[in-house]
């Protein structure tokens, strides 16, 4: 994966993302099958392949679909450093931080 803007995470989302569509695409499935497999929509594959977040227990169904071990879905080949998980500790305390707005 080239490196360029983005955080760690963003990276990270859009490669296990790719990852998925590269064995669906290997397997001969369509988005819309694999989702019906998964339990999922063809949307929401097409947001996993575009580097949405997904849950551990999403890996698992697609993997298990995928017939590959889950660690095929999150090899990751971008180089982290000591600051990308700053970065993430900050940001998500800062997304916690943030007020909630407030409904009319």
């Amino acid at each position: 994966m080239a490196k360029g803007k983005g955080s760690i995470k963003d990276k990270f989302l859009k490669e296990v993302g790719s990852n998925i569509k590269n064995l669906r695409k290997g397997s001969g499935l369509s988005m819309g099958k694999l989702g019906l497999e998964v339990g999922l929509s063809r949307m929401q594959i097409s947001r996993i392949e575009s580097g949405y977040n997904i849950t551990l227990s999403t890996i698992l169904k697609l993997a298990i679909a995928l017939k590959v071990n889950p660690s095929e879905l999150v090899n990751f080949s971008v180089k982290s450093k000591e600051t990308d998980l700053e970065d993430l500790v900050n940001s998500n305390k800062a997304s916690k931080l943030k007020p909630k707005s407030k409904s009319t």
